[in-house]
Formats: C-alpha cells, sequence, structure tokens
C-alpha cells in the first residue's frame, strides 16, 4: 500500500496546482479566489471521508479502493474541461470578473467530484493498513514528490499533460488494486505503446478545444504557458488580442489609445533621453517613444515566452519597436530590476493596466513608489495609468482613484493628473512640477511626431478636466485608505468597482464586514472558545487545522506580493510544508496505546498514560508562528520555504500524536473543517478586511485561546 498512498498524494497536490491555476485564469487572475477554491477542495474531501465513515467497513476492500482510484482518473479530465468551459455553458463573459457566491458554485462544480473521491480514498487507505499515522506520513510524503515535481513540469508541459500524467497514474493505480492476471497487464501494455502517438494527437486537440472555450465568442489563435501566466492569442475579425491569465493585456487595434498614453507622457518632460517602461511595451508603446529623441529604451518584461508569442502569431508586432536598436529588454520582475538598479531615468513609465491582483497591485503600493523614486534624474517623472472617468468622477470610482492618488502623493511631492478613461499620474520630486496644453503643442510640433489620431489641438481639449478631477480627489482624500503591500486597498476596491452588482459581491461583503472591530472579531473567538471549553483537544485539532491552512495563504500571498511568480514556486512552498508534515507525523509515530479504543480506555487513563502536556508545547510554537511570520518573510525566498518546512514539522508532529491518541475519522474530520474554515476566512475575510498584521495577531489569539483550557484537562 506504500505506493498507492504516494500516488495518492502525489496525484492529488499535481491536479490541485493545475485546477488552481485554470480556475483562477478563469476568475481573471484574482488571487483571492485561491481561498474559495480551496475551500471546495478541502469542503469535497471532507464529505468523501463523511462518506466513507458511513460505508461497513467490511465491505472495505482492495476492489472497492481500486474502483476509485480508477474513477479519480476519470474524473481528472471532467474537472479540467469543466474548469475551462463552464463559464462558456453558463453564458457568463469570458471578461467578466465574478464574484464569491458565483467563484463558490463553479469551484464545487469542477473540484468536489474529484475531491470527494479523494477523501474516500484516504479512508479506505487507512483502514486497510490499520496504520493512519503512517498512511498520513506517507500522503504528506508524495504530496513533497508532487511539489518537487512541480517545478519540472510546469515548466516544460502544457495542463493538459500534466493533467494527463495524473490520470495514468491512478488508472495505474487502480489496475494495480485489482490483481489482474499477467496477460492483463500484457494486452495492457501492447495497448498502451499502440495508442501512443493517436493519444498525443487527441491530447493536442483536447488542449485546443477546450481552451478555446475560454475565449468564445473570440477565435483562440494560439495559447502558451509559461512559469508567470496563462499566455492566449484571439481574433475577433482583424482585431488580435492578447490575454495573460484571461486578463486582456491589449488589442492590435487600438492604436488611438497607444499614442494618446505614450505621448502626453514623453512631452510632459522636456528632454527625455533615458526612458525605463515596466510592462505591456508590446502594445506598440515602444514604438510611440521612439518617435521622441531618446537615447535608451530599458523594457521589463519577465516573461520571455510572452514576447515569443506575440512575435509569432500577431504580424502587426514587427511595427511595435522590439527591432529598435536603442530597446533593451530585461526578462526579469520589476521590483527585483528595481532593487538592484543603478542607473537613472527621465522618465519610467508603468504600464501594467489596473492593479487586477495582487501580482499587479504590488507596483501601485507606497513601498514600490518609494523603489522609483531614487531611480530618477532631478527633473525626471513617473508616470502610471488606471480606470478612472472624465465627466464624473464619484462612488466607488472616486474612491478607487483617490486610493491610489493619494498613495502617489505620499511618496512625491508633485502630482500632475491628465483626466480621461484612463487617469494618468505624472509624478516628480518637484513641488513646483506642471504642465500646460501650450507646451506640449509646442514640443509636439518641434520634434515633429507623427500619428495616425492625435493632433496638437487636442493635446488643449484633453486637459479641460484637469481642474475638476483634482478637486475631487483632493475633497475626498480621506474616503479611501493607502495602498501598500501588506494593506492591498487598491487591488479590493477594483474588484469592488468592477464587481457585477450581485447580492453578494465583493464591494458589499467587505463593507459589511469592514463595519466590525477588531476587537469584537477577537471576542467572537473568545466566547467561542468558552463555548466549547470542554473539547478542548478537540478545538486544539480543529485550530491546527485552521491555522496551518491560514499560515500558508498568508505565506503565498506574501510571496506573490514581493516576488509575483507564486504559481511557479507554490510546488515549493507546498513540498516544503508537506516534507514538514511527513518528517512531523513520523516522529510521533512509534507505538503507542490508541487512546480512542474503548477496550482499554479506563485501563490506560488508570496509568496515566493519557499526557496532553507532551503536545502543549507545540500548541505555544504554532500561536507564535504567526506573530513571527511578518518578521521573518522579506526579500529572501528561501526563508519562505524553511519557514513552510517548520510549520508543516510542528504541525505533523501534532497530528501524528492526534492520530496515535483519538479516532482517526474525528481527527480527519476535524482537519479538514478547520482547514476549510481557515481557508475562506484568511483569503475571503480577514485580509480584506484587516490586513495582514492584524490577521497574524488574530490567527496567534486562535491557537493561545484553547491552551488555558487544554492545561487544565491535563492537569
Amino acid at each position: 500500500m506504500v505506493f498507492i498512498t504516494l500516488s495518492l498524494g502525489v496525484g492529488s497536490i499535481l491536479a490541485q496546482f493545475i485546477l488552481f491555476r485554470e480556475l483562477q485564469t478563469a476568475f481573471q487572475g484574482n488571487e483571492l479566489s485561491l481561498s474559495l477554491i480551496l475551500f471546495c477542495w478541502l469542503l469535497g474531501a471532507g464529505l468523501g471521508g463523511l462518506l466513507a465513515k458511513g460505508l461497513n467497513p467490511r465491505r472495505v476492500s482492495l476492489k472497492t479502493l481500486a474502483c476509485l482510484f480508477l474513477g479519480s482518473g476519470l474524473f481528472c479530465f471532467f474537472s479540467l474541461f469543466l474548469s475551462r468551459g463552464l463559464k462558456y455553458y453558463l453564458r457568463l463573459s469570458p471578461f467578466e470578473i465574478l464574484q464569491p457566491l458565483q467563484i463558490l458554485l463553479i469551484s464545487a462544480a469542477v473540484i468536489m467530484p474529484l475531491t470527494l473521491i479523494m477523501g474516500m480514498s484516504f479512508i479506505h487507505i487507512c483502514r486497510i493498513s490499520n496504520n493512519p499515522v503512517k498512511t498520513y506520513s506517507l500522503e504528506a510524503g508524495g504530496a513533497f514528490l508532487a511539489g518537487l515535481l512541480s517545478i519540472v513540469l510546469i515548466r516544460y508541459l502544457n495542463s493538459v499533460q500534466i493533467m494527463a500524467i495524473v490520470s495514468i497514474l491512478f488508472l495505474i493505480c487502480g489496475l494495480f488494486l485489482l490483481k489482474l492476471p499477467k496477460s492483463y497487464w500484457l494486452f495492457f501494455l501492447v495497448l498502451s505503446v499502440v495508442l501512443c502517438i493517436p493519444s498525443v494527437k487527441l491530447l493536442e486537440r483536447f488542449e485546443y478545444q477546450s481552451q478555446a472555450l475560454v475565449f468564445k465568442p473570440q477565435r483562440l489563435v494560439k495559447s502558451a504557458s509559461s512559469i508567470y501566466a496563462n499566455i492566449a492569442v484571439t481574433q475577433n475579425y482583424s482585431q488580435l488580442s492578447l490575454y495573460e491569465n484571461g486578463r486582456l493585456s491589449f488589442s492590435t487595434e487600438d492604436t488611438e489609445a497607444v499614442e494618446e498614453f505614450s505621448h502626453f507622457i514623453l512631452l510632459s518632460h522636456p528632454q527625455p533621453r533615458d526612458v525605463l517602461l515596466i510592462g505591456s511595451g508590446i502594445s506598440g508603446v515602444i514604438a510611440e517613444i521612439a518617435k521622441h529623441p531618446v537615447k535608451t529604451i530599458s523594457y521589463i518584461e519577465p516573461d520571455k515566452k510572452l514576447i515569443e508569442t506575440v512575435s509569432e502569431n500577431i504580424p502587426q508586432s514587427a511595427l511595435y519597436g522590439l527591432e529598435d536598436a536603442r530597446l533593451k529588454i530585461y526578462h526579469q520582475d520589476a521590483r527585483s530590476f528595481l532593487n538592484k538598479a543603478r542607473n537613472k531615468y527621465d522618465i519610467i513609465i508603468l504600464n501594467l493596466g489596473d492593479p487586477s491582483s495582487l501580482q499587479l497591485n504590488r507596483f501601485y503600493t507606497v513601498e514600490f513608489f518609494r523603489k522609483i523614486r531614487p531611480l530618477l534624474k532631478p527633473a525626471g517623472i513617473f508616470c502610471l495609468a488606471f480606470s478612472s472617468k472624465e465627466d464624473i468622477l464619484a462612488a466607488q470610482m472616486l474612491k478607487y482613484n483617490s486610493s491610489l492618488y493619494q498613495s502617489a502623493k505620499t511618496v512625491f511631492k508633485g502630482i500632475e493628473i491628465i483626466p480621461g478613461e484612463r487617469l494618468i499620474l505624472l509624478c516628480s520630486q518637484d513641488m513646483a512640477f506642471r504642465i500646460n496644453p501650450d507646451q506640449l503643442i509646442s514640443r509636439f510640433s518641434q520634434r515633429e511626431i507623427h500619428t495616425s489620431y492625435l493632433v496638437p489641438q487636442y493635446l488643449r481639449i484633453k486637459l479641460l478636466r484637469q481642474g475638476y478631477i483634482r478637486e475631487r480627489l483632493e475633497e475626498n482624500r480621506d474616503l479611501a485608505a493607502i495602498n501598500r503591500d501588506y494593506l492591498p486597498y487598491g487591488f479590493f476596491y477594483y474588484l469592488g468597482l468592477w464587481g457585477k452588482q450581485s447580492w453578494l459581491n465583493f464591494a458589499l461583503l467587505w463593507s459589511l464586514l469592514g463595519r466590525i472591530k477588531f476587537i469584537y472579531w477577537c471576542v467572537f473567538f473568545l466566547v467561542l472558545t468558552l463555548v466549547f471549553r470542554k473539547q478542548a483537544l478537540e478545538i486544539s485539532v480543529f485550530t491546527s487545522g485552521f491555522l496551518g491552512i491560514a499560515l500558508v495563504s498568508l505565506i503565498s500571498f506574501i510571496f506573490q506580493i514581493r516576488f509575483g511568480f507564486l504559481y511557479y514556486r507554490l510546488g515549493v512552498i507546498v513540498a516544503s510544508f508537506m516534507l514538514g508534515l511527513s518528517l512531523g507525523s513520523l516522529t510521533m509515530s512509534f507505538p503507542r496505546p490508541a487512546l480512542w479504543d474503548p477496550a482499554t480506555r479506563e485501563k490506560r487513563e488508570s496509568r496515566g498514560l493519557v499526557q496532553i502536556d507532551s503536545i502543549f508545547f507545540l500548541e505555544i510554537i504554532m500561536g507564535l508562528s504567526p506573530i513571527a511570520l511578518v518578521f521573518i518573510l522579506g526579500e529572501n525566498q528561501p526563508f519562505y520555504f524553511l519557514f513552510s518546512w517548520l510549520i508543516g514539522l510542528v504541525i505533523g508532529m501534532e497530528f501524528g500524536w492526534f492520530y496515535s491518541r483519538l479516532s482517526p475519522r474525528k481527527v480527519y474530520l476535524l482537519d479538514l473543517s478547520g482547514a476549510c474554515f481557515g481557508s475562506l476566512f484568511t483569503g475571503l475575510v480577514f485580509i480584506p478586511v484587516l490586513g495582514v498584521y492584524k490577521t497574524c495577531f488574530l490567527l496567534a489569539l486562535i491557537k493561545f485561546l484553547p491552551l488555558v483550557f487544554l492545561k487544565r484537562q491535563s492537569r
């Protein structure tokens, strides 16, 4: 059963990675959806455990387990197909930002059939092996292997190919458990060889057809995967569009907007010589920058595969300035580039659209602006743009614009505004920095710029509403919170702005929860602990599951904020956590009398073998870990993996202790229940409403509260 248990751990985590990424693409790259997706995953596994519990133990056999593995192998592709096509069949626009209830229902439909089977499989393996601690350790070990494998598989294979590997692994386990004669195995081997080439073609066809559903009614031209994003090129009549993680990056026939954005910025500087462009240069911005008398154009685009995909599939890309001799492309993260940069620039342009995800919001925070400031020359300008309104700026749009405006104003002394459907902020260290239309028109003529749509007189018209927009932003400067790395309000306001006005949307949910003061959350968990104080040991199991998944979520969110390529490193974070989990549970797997066995409970209790004190120290370490997290994690990647390993080690030791003394089914269900609520509350409630620091303090409180009653129970 060792191979079977390891395979369950490997297959479940690899399938989890793939479905997480596909669903996140369907949800426009919104990382907060991960908490809802993870909730559905854990809920499905928990319900599977309950179903397995309801079955007669005498009917549990290898054939039953074989059927479950065969079912998992078949459901893998069904879940993958639903993750890409369910929005289309529900008549939801591919450009629509879905709300919590929609995300929850779609995630449940995609994930729960598969996780239901996996949950039943785990309980059946525990019963057959009659050693739950060993089973728990081996599954965690398989998850560790899956995390390491994901680093290689994600780089070289697409989602369909990885899911095919998972499906084959489950099918092999199912056939192995059936204990078929050698002649059957020989038949399956020959059949596999014969179908090898047609299967590869079938997988390619499945990849294209399922990806095409994501972008209907547009025609899919090309799809590709990289460590940073899912990339897709689509065609709608003569217009070609590029999508990254389901989010529109640019379209080929948007020349008017590109010209307006580029030339307003370049004309605002008297002598732009050195220009740094962050993001979306392939949209045509580089070509427009090159029309000005610049000496160097530095372009930061971390995803090399994105440029290759555009160059190969969009004919107009040859006109986008990528061949200009003054251009130098840096394939690295912008924040990492700025940390090491020594050159100074006349103009730095942030061209990443809106902070529609944590990955993008990290470029609109006070911390990022502070990295920009030292790299500007004395008369240098930093420029950014985001969605706005030129006519009437009010309600949620005003709140969103005000947050980003005040964040920039915190760092830069002088800010000029160019109104429009995209509000452009020109930031300078010079408090007297101003632009006027006559000056812009004069520079436009002197530089002999040739454009298709932009004319000099339009420069004057564009600035007519400048005073109104500035007045609205200044009057409402206290309306919204400043956008920071660990308080990403720009991202939250954006979700609230463009969310569908359903009865439960992000803006409404966070507005209601935001009225609950932090102290009330503390009181709520205190009262809850008092109510269940007689079940202190069960509360410890529940809170350990809650805290474990909450800490992994926090580590993942902070990693995304710091480095911006979570999907590629998520496997290492999970692998580190699972390695610690496996080693920790193994340290507690030495033979001990099971406290949940009623036949000898009284005798063992009289001998004093019920020692709650042995778990008390581990509980204290777990309670301190959320507070330590915010001080330890920074710009050093290895710390994230080491911290994940340490958390897994402590939790593994705890659950090894729990499994060897309590009913395995009870521990399994309490663990999953805690993890379900931990994932849901951390990603959807605590981080958006309280921020990272208060969330960590609250998690520590949740873990420390049961300790008093646990200590009394020990006495």
